[in-house]
């Protein structure tokens, strides 16, 4: 199994193999189960390759390699192939077959709202080898870094190498890597080559932030008013970390409320290890007190409050706490809680299945059962975390194919993963919080702008087929190490 990559070496997968750093949060280290499926998934998309006369690389970005790459995690783990009993149902035919493949995996039209999205604002912070980790992630074929993870690179990965129909930029802590201002040039920049709404993007509020910083409280009317984002976006882990229902906090949530914002999206979880305290700042325990001071507002757990490993500074692993917390409300303030899933999807769908303790299988299952038990399904919100994982399409797919075990459903009470579900949570909830219309007509990227994106997309067999299959961040330690030095960093 190869531990280090450069930008000519040939992909090795469909999509991760492990877990994907946002350069907020150091890997796990990788397990035997993981290099088990990764070896598995080369062994086998090799073998039908060479059976359809295409090379590795042709294969693996087709939907047979996605199927096939699911086929290995299941023998692996030891779960169904199919059958009311399976996490991802895999037919023979859908690994062997180009065409049957398809039929699976893109036969369901459906409308697809990402809310969290990112890059790099290359005039602000493109210089290779800048203070920021962010900027040295893995290079996209025929780009330079940090090219692979600016905005051309993302409109690309989002909006023509994947099935997403609106997606919703989202910032990071005092503008960097990208800022109010460039987040709502980005947008506007889609929407006005779509000729329709494809894009929005938010307001980013630090409230601890020096008042001439462009998150600043005192600027949250500006990005407001004139840079027409929708919804808030915050971390209470910035500048030395704070609560949401805190001194600080409040005077954040009364600046929100007066500007007309009814959304306040939160990172929670993932604590950053460049942010001191950050374990207890991005715990989800500060959501009672926020809801009791603004009983008009709307608020939204991003990562769904997950930890890995042993990050809890009390020890409560996944989303325990987030599930304690949500179970303490009533239920007119959790009506007013949501939970979104970027990262937090990925990280447990390649996650080792056998490292959750008490969870033992079907950990991405268990994951969703928990959220849409307790949040009902109108509530659990669709997002990637891309760029960072790449083209988010595995994820649509793996989320598509996915349904909760029956064994699961009886034991636990679980809903069932059904299609009006698996809709809502993908689209449609995310759609009426932010007033976007699924049924709306949206337009391709025309192909005389921006690299002649929606003719490649055309050209390549649709979104699929034109995907990078690397993932921009780091997925071990050594890697997330190597990344903070600018130096190569091993992948799987």
């Amino acid at each position: 199994m190869a531990k280090k990559t450069d930008d000519e070496q040939e992909p090795l997968y469909p999509f991760p193999m492990a877990p994907v750093s946002n350069g907020e949060w150091c890997p796990l280290p990788i397990t035997e189960n993981q290099i088990r499926v990764a070896q598995l998934v080369i062994e086998e998309t090799t073998a039908r390759a060479k059976r359809h006369g295409m090379s590795r690389a042709q294969f693996l970005k087709t939907a047979a390699a996605t199927m096939t790459a699911f086929m290995c995690m299941n023998k692996v783990y030891g779960y169904d192939q199919d059958g009311d009993n399976a996490m991802l149902p895999v037919k023979k035919q859908h690994c062997d077959d180009l065409d049957a493949a398809r039929e699976v995996l893109d036969k369901k039209q459906w409308f697809i709202m990402d809310v969290q999205q990112h890059h790099v604002d290359l005039d602000k912070f493109g210089n290779t080898g800048d203070f920021f980790c962010f900027l040295d992630f893995i290079k996209a074929p025929g780009t330079t870094c940090p090219q692979s993870i600016g905005q051309l690179e993302y409109i690309r990965q989002i909006f023509v190498n994947s099935e997403t129909n609106v997606g919703v930029i989202s910032g990071l802590p005092a503008g960097i890597p990208c800022g109010p201002a460039q987040m709502a040039k980005t947008r506007d920049l889609i929407n006005q080559l779509a000729g329709s709404e494809r894009a929005l993007s938010q307001v980013v509020c630090d409230p601890k932030a020096p008042v001439d910083t462009e998150t600043a409280i005192a600027n949250m009317e500006h990005q407001v008013r004139d840079l027409k984002g929708r919804a808030l976006k915050c971390y209470t882990y910035s500048y030395n970390g704070w609560r949401l229902d805190d001194a600080d906090g409040t005077a954040m949530l009364e600046e929100a409320t007066r500007l007309g914002i009814e959304l306040v999206n939160t990172h929670k979880g993932l604590p950053a290890i460049f942010a001191p305290g950050s374990p207890e700042t991005v715990r989800t325990i500060d959501y009672p007190g926020a809801l009791k001071n603004f009983p008009k507002m709307k608020f939204m757990a991003y990562h769904s409050g997950f930890f890995q490993g042993d990050t809890h500074p009390e020890g409560k692993a996944g989303i325990t706490e987030w599930i304690e917390v949500l179970e303490s409300l009533d239920k007119k303030d959790r009506r007013r809680m949501y939970s979104e899933i970027g990262s937090t999807f990925g990280f447990n769908l390649v996650a080792d299945q056998g490292d959750a303790p008490g969870q033992e299988q079907f950990r991405i299952a268990h994951l969703l059962g928990q959220l849409v038990k307790t949040l009902g399904s109108r509530n659990v919100i669709w997002g990637t975390d891309s760029v960072w994982w790449g083209s988010p399409q595995f994820l649509i797919d793996a989320f598509k194919t996915m349904q909760i075990p029956a064994s699961l459903q009886e034991q636990f009470g679980y809903p069932q993963l059904t299609d009006k579900v698996k809709k809502r949570i993908l689209g449609e909830n995310a759609a009426r919080l932010y007033h976007v219309k699924p049924k709306q007509e949206r337009c391709t990227v025309p192909a005389s702008s921006v690299d002649q994106l929606a003719l490649l997309q055309a050209e390549q067999g649709g979104p699929r087929e034109g995907r990078s299959l690397r993932a921009i961040g780091p997925q071990t330690r050594r890697g997330f190490l190597a990344m903070l030095r600018n130096e190569w960093r091993p992948y799987i």
